[in-house]
Order: structure tokens, then sequence, then C-alpha cells
């Protein structure tokens, strides 16, 4: 290697960022490649095809454990009842040793890896890396059902479609029913454990509007916006070698072309019981259910329900923040993107500017929630605290000191006053700057006075 070639590699990483890597949860059949390409193609992602990473994690896992003398699991394969402190550093000082060297390579700066059945190993993945974060993959279960008939004309395999089939061989789509509910309910699992580490993206949302989810999805995980990565992203510059959805080499554009083609698969053939688990689910997730006109009457427009399609600036970003944002700080973004979208002018605000808006939970355990509001493109995203080292100014304040300002139960001056809710400024503009911005932000949270 040349003096040149090894500085270059040298520098590269020096750049990589291994303390946050990126999970897909995701099953087969659920546009994951598509998510891949999107992840893959930002200048700051490297995601590969299939590693089967956080299995190898488990079964590093466990080995090490039983190096350490822990107990084991009763039921062989499964995770160690109570995984050592040596073997999570253990299994940190592995993955770190093979993801370094790929970043440097591929020029990035964190991993991404869309590996199927991931959300079982979530609980491991989240000691591994604490900062790690979740991006929970949905599709419709009818057209699950109807992509992976497409899949395997000759007979179910591959995918993790082979327990299924081999537990029903006569019905394949009762087996497709049942892969699907166990692998949503397993990636809806890892979000209500880990709320404030995931984020939702349904394959509809990303495919109606894929520049809308990329840049909800992108702003969550603390990651510079990538306008035209729906195009990019069909750039030879993604890896082909290992298993994915090869029909994704012959597609040059994002569609929904594939959209309700479950609308043809016989429901009659996913027995009662099971069919109420799909429901439950489907519901929770926002979907349309299957019920005892599916396939018999004109198919539905759209196969997400009307008050989980874009109704707000944050929904139009076809990113839902996992069960205990929507009760949290989502309230917030809510009201900075219905503020924001009004705002016609501030006088002494820079509209190239942007801020955010951090909320601190009531338990000191919780993680910190942070809300971006760039100014300049009209976005609100929500992000991590590595926003704040390139945001103009910030807001900082307590669960209780935002829902009561918010609730018009505290004033916005008294909160500053009193440092319930604390405005920082790294470059110190000054009062007239200040000013001027604690009055837009009033503008924002339509506060009639402050």
């Amino acid at each position: 290697m040349t003096e040149l070639a090894q500085a270059s590699r040298t520098e590269a990483m020096a750049a990589v960022r291994l303390d946050r890597p990126v999970f897909v949860l995701c099953n087969g059949r659920s546009g994951s490649t598509l998510l891949r390409f999107l992840l893959d193609a930002h200048p700051e992602f490297a995601c590969p095809p299939e590693t089967n990473m956080p299995g190898l994690c488990a079964q590093l896992a466990t080995v090490w454990s039983l190096i350490e003398g822990a107990p084991l699991s009763a039921v062989r394969g499964d995770e160690p009842p109570e995984v050592p402190h040596a073997a999570v550093a253990g299994v940190r000082a592995t993955m770190d040793s093979m993801v370094s060297p790929y970043l440097a390579r591929r020029g990035k700066q964190r991993y991404c890896d869309k590996s199927l059945g991931t959300a079982r190993f979530a609980e491991l993945l989240a000691r591994v890396y604490p900062q790690a974060r979740f991006v929970c993959l949905y599709r419709h279960p009818m057209d699950v059902i109807a992509s992976g008939m497409e899949a395997c004309p000759w007979g179910l395999n591959g995918y993790g479609f082979d327990p299924y089939i081999a537990a029903t061989p006569g019905n394949a789509v009762l087996a497709l029913a049942r892969f699907w509910t166990e692998n949503a309910a397993q990636t809806l699992a890892a979000e209500e454990r880990f709320p404030e580490a995931c984020v939702r993206v349904r394959y509809e949302d990303l495919v109606a509007a894929p520049e809308r989810v990329a840049a909800g999805l992108f702003g969550f995980l603390g990651a510079a916006q990538a306008p035209g990565i729906s195009a990019a992203c069909f750039s030879t510059e993604r890896e082909r070698f290992g298993p994915a959805d090869h029909k994704i080499w012959y597609t040059s554009k994002i569609s929904g072309d594939s959209l309700g083609r479950g609308w043809s698969v016989p429901a009659g053939m996913i027995p009662p019981a099971v069919l109420e688990q799909v429901n439950e689910l489907a519901a929770k997730l926002g979907y349309v259910p299957v019920d005892e006109g599916w396939g018999t009457s004109a198919p539905p427009a759209d196969l997400r329900t009307p008050d989980t399609r874009a109704e707000s600036g944050l929904a139009q970003a076809g990113v839902v923040a996992a069960a205990g944002h929507q009760t949290a700080s989502w309230r917030l973004g809510e009201r900075l993107q219905a503020g924001l979208a009004g705002m016609c002018g501030d006088g002494g605000v820079d509209r190239a500017e942007s801020f955010v808006a951090v909320w601190l939970p009531a338990d000191p355990l919780a993680r910190p929630e942070h809300w971006l509001v760039d100014l300049k493109n009209q976005t609100v995203t929500m992000t991590d605290a590595q926003a704040q080292e390139n945001s103009d100014w910030d807001i900082v304040g307590s669960a209780q000191a935002w829902e009561q300002v918010t609730g018009g139960r505290l004033n916005l001056g008294a909160a500053l006053r009193s440092c319930q809710l604390r405005y920082c400024d790294g470059a110190e503009s000054g009062p007239v700057a200040s000013d001027a911005r604690i009055t837009m932000l009033a503008r924002l949270l339509a506060l009639a006075s402050w």
C-alpha cells in the first residue's frame, strides 16, 4: 500500500462512527431492499446486502457467555437469559473489527444493517450498541403474502418462509399470514421496548412520497438531508452481491405499482383465529382490515386507514415515531410543524437558520427527544443530540415545562426567566436576535402572548 493510500485510509477510518449503527427491523417481501438502497445512497451510511450480522451477534453472545460461565438458555439456539458484560464487550469488539474497515473502504461514517429477522435480536443489539437506531419497516399483510407467492412460484422457500410452510404444507396463504403476523409482532415489540430508538416506516408511505419519507428518516437518524436520493439510490454504486430482491436491479425509479396486489389473495384460506391476529396487528399499524369482502368487492383506494395518511406535515414524512413519542414530544413536533406551515416571515430572524427543541422526559433514565426545525427548508424532523452541534440555537426544557407552555398554563417568558425552558445560543448573537427568535418561537407554538 502506498503512503498516500495509507493516509487516505487512515483519514477515512478516523471519520467512522462505530457507536451509532442503524438496524432495519423487517420481514421478507416488505420493501427492505428498496429501503437499503435509500440508506446506502446517503453519503454518511453504508448498508450492504443481508449479512445476518445480528444473528452472528447472538451466536457470539452465546459462546462468550458459555466461556464466562453464565447460564445458557434451556432451548438450544436461543440467547442466554443473562449475557455478561464481558460477553457484550467481546461481541462489540468483534463487530467493530469487521465494520470499521468496511466503512473506511466505502468512505462512509455509519453502518446500517438490513438482515431479515433482526427484531428478535433487538434487546442484545441495544446492549452492544446503546446509541443504535432501529428502522421498523412494515407492509400490508396481504401485499406481503402476494409478493411472497410471486417470489416463490414453485413453492415457498427462503426469505424466512421455510418453517411456516413446513407447518402448513398444503396452505401457502396461511403460512405467509403466520409469517407476517409473527414478524410484525416481533418488530412492534421492539418498538414498545425501545420507543426512543425506533422509527416506523411503512412501505406504502415510502413509495407514495419517497423524498418526504427519506427526509423524515434521515432527520430521525441525525443525518444531513439528501435531496434527490430517491433517484440516486438506483445508481450502480449499490453493492449487488448477497441476498436481495433481484427485481430491483431492473428498476430505475420508485413507484407504487405493486400496491394492492394482495387483493387477489383468497382471504378465506386464513383461519378466523389467525385472521383475527392479522387484523389486530394491521390496525395498530394503520392498515385497512382483511374482512369478509376482501377480494370480492371493489378494492380499497388505499391500504392505509384515513387517519394515518398524510394529514399533517409530520405524517407526510411517512415516518411515525414509536408508541411512546405520540403521547410525549410528538405533540410538540406537530405544534412546531403547524406553526411553521403558517409562518410567512419574522423580522430579525434569519430564515436560513435551524434550531433544536429539546424535550427532557420526566424519567431521568429516559433519553431526551429532539426536534430539528429547519426554517430554510420548512421542515420539522425528529432527530438526536448530534443535531445540536450544527444548529444555530436551541431551546431546552422539561416535559412538564413544554406541556404547560403549549397548553397555555405557563407563560413562555416566565418559563425562560425561571429557566424551566433554556435558550441556548453558542454564538451569542445578542439580545436583538435572541428576542426575535423567541418571538418567532411563540408564533410557531401559537402562543397569544409571552
